[in-house]
């Protein structure tokens, strides 16, 4: 760096998995460089649980965690009197911690921060989680000094723009864990069959009512031979819960699982939506899915899902698609062929990118560099000219 004080940089997030693990895991790296390293996240109600996990899971770095407190919207001026405040709260920052650069991990939480900093001449980079960029990333590219993604194929949408591909970062404990280890955390019997219900870090209810509705499918020896381990969110643990013991089923439905190391470890079989980060934790782990891709939020799911299956890592059904009779079709057909679980694990291990956190951070350090170089250049000449 051009000067002697340490790099600081400002990475703002939304509240869901998919954008916070990424930052964080980001953070760690940078923190771990001697950057110092503050991170802005959206704290809502419904992914408090989570939210409050990867904070205590952070209290051992040297990251400074400040959230975002953000009420639900009543409409565009509520998200405008919202975002005028998040404005006013980087200005406040800008002035005090003095960022070097601001990275934005998607999330309309990410817009008003970053074009305050674009305003003050700070260096900003994107992150982009999904195949198909999110509505704020696609405004914002525009006016930052570079985009990173997670896929390349999203690299080839930008026209141009400076970017690099880095991955997504993923909690360092995933795919770390011995089967073993996994289902005695979980209290799961290693030895059985598991299937992992997993509808991201809120749960899914769509996934939710279609294992209700898929249990009476189940044969007397499926029901004997496999356990699930559902992570169904707060609302409908319970019911599932009891779905499955009327069923005879050996299962264990839960709201939220912290340790989702011992999740996959655990599992032989994901049956899931398609998040970016669950797209990710899947390729580190090599554990074929099935996926069903949530069909809203600009099919951001639907293309992280397409991206699995072409390299041939699980089967995509989309939800309009997804009848209880084909989706067990499907978990049937990898249920009974072990050989085939272990060819698609293999497959979807080609999207994995285990050096993200390191690539991302080395992209942010580089626009610091260049930002300071530029504006080094600009003094000297300022100063010729005044002399």
């Amino acid at each position: 760096m051009a000067n002697a004080l340490p790099l600081k940089v400002l990475l703002v997030a939304e509240g869901s998995g998919g954008h916070l693990i990424p930052a964080l895991q980001t953070a760690r790296a940078l923190a771990e460089a001697g950057v110092r390293t503050r991170v802005w996240y959206a704290l809502r109600t419904q992914t408090a649980p989570l939210t409050r996990t990867l904070a205590e899971d952070m209290k051992t770095s040297a990251v400074e965690l400040d959230p975002l407190p953000i009420s639900r919207t009543g409409g565009v001026l509520a998200r405008l009197w919202q975002g005028g405040r998040l404005w006013r709260r980087a200005g406040r920052c800008f002035s005090a911690f003095a960022p070097d650069v601001v990275v934005g991990f998607g999330g309309w939480v990410s817009a008003p921060v970053v074009m305050a900093a674009r305003r003050r001449g700070i260096g900003c980079l994107l992150h982009e989680q999904n195949v198909v960029m999110g509505r704020a990333n696609r405004w914002l590219t525009p006016w930052v000094d570079r985009v990173a993604v997670s896929f390349r194929a999203t690299q080839e949408t930008l026209g141009g723009r400076a970017s690099v591909v880095t991955g997504l970062p993923v909690r360092p404990r995933i795919g770390c864990v011995s089967r073993a280890d996994g289902a005695r955390q979980l209290a799961l019997d290693p030895s059985r069959f598991t299937l992992l219900v997993l509808g991201g870090s809120q749960g899914s209810r769509t996934l939710n009512r279609l294992m209700t509705d898929l249990i009476p499918l189940l044969s007397m020896e499926e029901r004997v031979a496999w356990q699930i381990l559902h992570i169904g969110g707060a609302a409908d643990a319970v019911a599932l819960q009891a779905a499955y013991a009327a069923a005879g089923l050996t299962a264990r439905a839960v709201p939220f699982v912290a340790a989702m190391e011992a999740a996959y470890a655990a599992a032989d079989l994901v049956l899931s939506r398609s998040g970016a980060s669950t797209v990710a934790e899947l390729a580190r782990c090599g554990l074929a899915a099935v996926l069903i891709p949530y069909p809203h939020a600009n099919g951001h799911q639907r293309a992280n899902a397409r991206a699995v299956e072409r390299v041939g890592g699980g089967f995509a059904i989309e939800e309009p698609d997804a009848a209880p009779a084909r989706v067990l079709n499907a978990l049937r057909r990898l249920a009974a062929d072990a050989a085939l679980r272990e060819r698609m694990g293999a497959h979807i291990r080609q999207l994995d990118q285990p050096a993200a956190a390191e690539r991302l951070r080395a992209a942010i350090v580089e626009v610091a560099r260049t930002r300071n170089t530029r504006r080094d250049v600009a003094a000297v000449r300022q100063a010729q000219v005044a002399g």
